[in-house]
């Protein structure tokens, strides 16, 4: 008490300016932060001053509720709101799994996490659950980064699926780019209609020829022929017939079996051969999608791949 006595009596410095506190610049300390997560971390590890378990399937995590809701706006509306888990001593959630919420909470108090192909399709839904945004984003990076005309469709679907706007455009431009070996993945033949129609009706398509478009509509339907070959028609509007030689048109387009059991596809085929038929001149004046170029935004990377990540369904 008489040291405090004694520093409250000092007589104040002479300062020179009084405005000087107007000019001084406010320190930051960069590691004050991270110490202070540091302690938390190991108060944690602990069990010490823990206000809260949350549970996912056998595992029980205990931790802080500051914490939580200070770094996750799910925790934060979880326990500051009007909801019986604002007082719980216990706290169960159920869509994410016992490791992947140990893994989270881990990264709540530590900044640290690993992304691997193993975890990511259940790691980027539970941070989105949680709305730890920056996990999100390094699993769509991650992802980004395995992109691969075996997976990229899968991918594409995934990143839709989560509302990944940045991660779905990047997988859609892979696709487009690369769409003479995506046609032959796995992953294409699986595909629903709808998507097909969507891959290739798009301008982007970075393609030598048109055939390889035919080519992947025939393959497509063949690969589950008693289903698919009544939705040849839907498939044909979006292949530019006219685009392709007379001789492919003749020797290819005109004799597969499945153009000539469709009154659609041969009305089709009878429009590019008209298209063939007109003097250039005047070709420009017969539009429609069919007949319109394609207009890749750039021809693909070579990039080398020693393995590609499959993605699970």
């Amino acid at each position: 008490l008489e040291g405090c006595t004694k520093l409250c009596h000092q007589k104040p410095l002479d300062l020179k300016d009084d405005n000087t506190e107007k000019h001084c610049p406010v320190t930051v300390n960069p590691w004050h932060m991270k110490k202070a997560f540091k302690v938390m971390n190991e108060l944690r590890s602990q069990n010490l001053l823990c206000d809260v378990t949350i549970v996912a399937e056998d595992m029980e995590i205990a931790a802080h509720r500051v914490v939580l809701a200070a770094c996750s706006p799910y925790f934060h509306a979880m326990f500051t709101g009007e909801m019986s888990e604002s007082r719980a001593k216990r706290v169960r959630i159920k869509e994410v799994d016992g490791w992947t919420l140990r893994m989270l909470i881990d990264y709540i108090y530590t900044a640290e996490i690993q992304v691997t192909e193993e975890n990511v399709q259940v790691l980027l839904p539970a941070a989105g659950l949680l709305q730890l945004q920056d996990v999100k984003r390094t699993c769509c990076e991650f992802l980004e980064s395995q992109l691969h005309p075996v997976n990229c469709l899968g991918i594409r679907a995934f990143a839709d699926m989560h509302a990944c706007s940045d991660l779905l455009s990047k997988a859609n431009t892979y696709a487009e780019q690369h769409f003479s070996d995506v046609v032959l993945s796995e992953e294409y033949l699986n595909l629903g209609v709808e998507q097909v129609c969507s891959l290739i009706s798009s301008d982007k398509l970075t393609i030598v020829s048109e055939e390889k478009v035919f080519e992947a509509v025939i393959a497509w339907v063949n690969h589950d022929k008693d289903v698919r070959q009544e939705l040849m028609a839907r498939l044909m509007e979006h292949v530019r017939l006219p685009l392709l030689s007379r001789e492919y048109l003749v020797q290819r387009v005109e004799e597969e079996i499945l153009v000539k059991n469709s009154s659609a596809c041969k009305d089709y085929l009878i429009e590019a051969m008209k298209y063939h038929l007109l003097p250039t001149e005047q070709r420009a004046l017969m539009k429609s999608t069919r007949t319109k170029l394609r207009t890749p935004a750039s021809l693909p990377k070579v990039r080398l791949f020693q393995s590609a990540y499959f993605f699970k369904r």
